[in-house]
């Protein structure tokens, strides 16, 4: 693979696959598309499960009308992704109630030229596929991982996959790693039809500098080696790049980040 703009692509087509089987899964024909953006509801009122993802400059009108306006409609959040180049213009969305993050860098790597390189042992921790029994403990420690509000609808959605016929949500790859019998750290790949995406790699606080990150990231790129994917695409912060970056994996751009919140309802009068 050649990583430039194609590779870029790949990663945010594999976001926007991601955006609507999470949402498909809880909510039946959940994601619209127009030219250069493609929206997901998954009808939660989660600023994660509920993504747009636009791939060209538009006016910010546009974003309005097909997003925001939607969303707020619904008393709902959700995450704007911008991967094309050229900005948006982040003062025009900030009017609209669109508030700039920090961005992501797209990564990806041809999976047999991955590096699984060794790390050190974690005493009394197991990794293992998520079955459905312990879809409820990964959905905890995602939630743990996102504040209170978006915990109690990411544990709410996961909880709910428990039930939804294993072959409907198969292309969810979970693991979850336990120290001493408690669930600590978490993580997926995806399985897109071009790429397996790398998403949602969580440790809790209280046991990270620990190597059970390291030791997780290792498990999912033992698992990607094993599945036929030819490509593994992730988004992570900026800082975090040099793990990917020493397994085989090249930074291909950066992604914009923006997070729609409405406000809170005006009570009712007494």
């Amino acid at each position: 693979m050649k990583y430039s703009l194609s590779a870029k692509n790949l990663t945010c087509r594999n976001l926007e696959a991601y955006a609507d089987y999470r949402a498909s899964l809880v909510t039946p024909d959940c994601t619209k598309e127009i030219t250069g953006i493609v929206r997901s509801d998954s009808g939660l009122p989660s600023i994660g499960l509920n993504q747009v993802i636009s791939n060209m400059v538009m006016p910010p009108r546009i974003i309005q009308r097909f997003a925001l306006d939607y969303f707020a409609e619904r008393h709902s959040p959700f995450t704007l992704w911008h991967s094309a180049t050229k900005p948006l213009d982040n003062d025009a969305l900030d009017a609209l109630g669109l508030k700039r993050r920090q961005s992501l860098v797209a990564m990806a790597a041809e999976i047999p030229r991955l590096s699984v390189a060794e790390v050190p042992v974690v005493e009394q921790l197991t990794i293992s596929a998520v079955k459905k029994e312990a879809l409820p403990d990964y959905g905890a420690v995602q939630a743990a991982a996102a504040g209170e509000l978006e915990g109690a609808q990411l544990a709410h959605f996961y909880q709910g996959l428990q039930e939804i016929p294993e072959q409907r949500r198969g292309r969810l790859k979970l693991f979850l790693a336990s120290l001493d019998g408690v669930p600590v750290a978490a993580g997926c790949l995806f399985a897109a039809a071009d790429a397996l995406g790398l998403y949602d790699l969580v440790t809790l606080p209280d046991y990270r500098e620990r190597g059970i990150g390291r030791a997780l990231f290792k498990h999912l790129l033992t698992a990607a080696q094993g599945s036929h994917h030819k490509n593994l695409v992730a988004l992570v912060p900026a800082d975090r790049q040099q793990l990917l970056l020493d397994s085989g994996f090249f930074a291909v751009g950066e992604v914009a980040r923006y997070q729609y919140t409405p406000a809170p309802a005006a009570a009712k009068p007494d």
